[in-house]
């Protein structure tokens, strides 16, 4: 299939052009690799399709992913001198489902006169206090372009942070699903065979086959109440997660655990000073800034240090003077706030420690994963052997009476 495309480089100049794919996504991944800014896309020789996702029924939140190009793309297009809402309906027809349908409310806002940040500002699981704010404060400095451009950066970086967790733990959780499936297996269709075997036998057996034999035995018996047990602590898990208190308690625990709790650590702080930096450079106040900061934490153990923060800086307080728990927050990170308040380029300073956390969080997954993967193997190996042990040595010792 042949689609037509428009790319619009760092000078603004809008390119177009032509690519074969099968289908749109692998166009648009394809597109990706070339320098510049993908405006639209759409199938050569078709009429272009109003995804407006009337008559669907249409679930789930907007992506991430798909933030980040909306911001990038409106920050393109008005940079070229199109119009806000021209710029819209463009990004409507090229976008997804359930960010059409959301652009199709904005766009009618946004014509009726209101600002775009007001229009934005009724989707909130879609776009957030941030995403708002920085809208807003472009609106009310006349500088939208560039704060979009900004918002789409810090979006961006948010989503490599997830991206990198995605990946590190993308390995042990295939492993362990493929543990436990052949666990399953083997218990469902091998060791009861082999169980009825040995228990016909009128000898004594090794204890590593008399545990594996029992253990056999729980688990045809109990495997229901296994399931159910692994279904209920995921539950209470959820569920507590979902009260502040409780999800206090079990996001301090996740930061005590070794690499682990550095690696949540350095999200945190990675999160906290990039979007900081973000909200400072597009001309929101340092108060506005660490509410809308505490609101994009994802421990609820920063989200309260930051509040804390805060508190302290509507009292007067400096900024470098108010971070002064070193727990959680390294005394490196209040040393540079302080040199970026002296000097007048705080914004500057906090993109330079975002930089910084995000690179140790690249570090970190990849430590993760080269530490898991050989423990992994070697416990898989642990499980085969003992199996393979508990089976083949009674087999061995009767065998071997046998023989004369």
């Amino acid at each position: 299939m042949l689609f037509s495309y428009k790319l619009s480089d760092n000078k603004d100049k809008i390119t177009k052009g032509t690519i074969e794919a099968s289908n749109r996504k692998q166009a648009r991944n394809q597109l990706v690799l070339k320098d510049g800014v993908l405006i639209s896309l759409e199938p050569v020789g078709r009429a272009k399709r109003h995804k407006s996702g009337k008559g669907q029924i249409l679930l789930g939140r907007i992506k991430l992913l798909e933030k980040v190009m909306f911001a990038k793309h409106l920050s393109v297009m008005i940079k070229a001198g199109m119009s806000i809402d021209g710029s819209l309906e463009t990004l409507k027809e090229n976008a997804s489902p359930l960010m059409a349908r959301a652009l199709s409310q904005v766009l009618v806002d946004v014509r009726k006169g209101n600002p775009l940040s007001s229009a934005l500002k009724k989707y909130p699981k879609d776009f957030d206090l941030l995403f708002v704010n920085m809208v807003a404060a472009g609106e009310k400095g006349g500088n939208l372009a560039k704060n979009l451009e900004l918002l789409s950066i810090q979006q961006q970086k948010s989503y490599e942070l997830r991206a990198k967790l995605k990946a590190a733990s993308m390995y042990p959780t295939i492993i362990l699903l493929a543990v436990v499936a052949l666990t399953a297996v083997v218990s469902k269709f091998v060791l009861p065979k082999i169980v009825g075997f040995f228990t016909s036998l009128n000898v004594e057996l090794p204890l590593s086959t008399r545990i594996l034999i029992g253990s056999a035995d729980f688990l045809s018996h109990y495997w229901l109440w296994l399931v159910l047990g692994v279904i209920s602590l995921m539950t209470v898990w959820n569920t507590m997660l979902r009260f502040p208190n409780t999800r206090l308690i079990l996001h301090k625990f996740i930061l005590r655990l070794p690499i682990i709790g550095k690696l949540v650590s350095d999200m945190n702080l990675a999160l906290f000073c990039r979007t900081l930096s973000s909200l400072l450079g597009s001309g929101i106040t340092i108060d506005q800034a660490l509410q809308i900061v505490s609101q994009t934490m994802t421990s609820e153990v920063y989200k309260r240090e930051i509040i804390n923060i805060y508190q302290k800086v509507l009292k007067g307080t400096a900024l470098s003077d108010s971070i002064n728990n070193k727990k959680y927050f390294p005394s490196i990170i209040p040393r540079m706030i302080n040199v970026g308040e002296e000097s007048g380029n705080l914004s500057e300073v906090l993109d330079y420690l975002a930089d910084f956390y995000e690179l140790e969080v690249d570090n970190t997954t990849k430590n993760l994963s080269t530490m898991l993967e050989p423990i992994l193997l070697v416990g898989i190996g642990l499980v085969v052997g003992f199996v393979a042990m508990s089976i083949i040595n009674p087999i061995y010792d009767l065998t071997s009476k046998i023989s004369p």
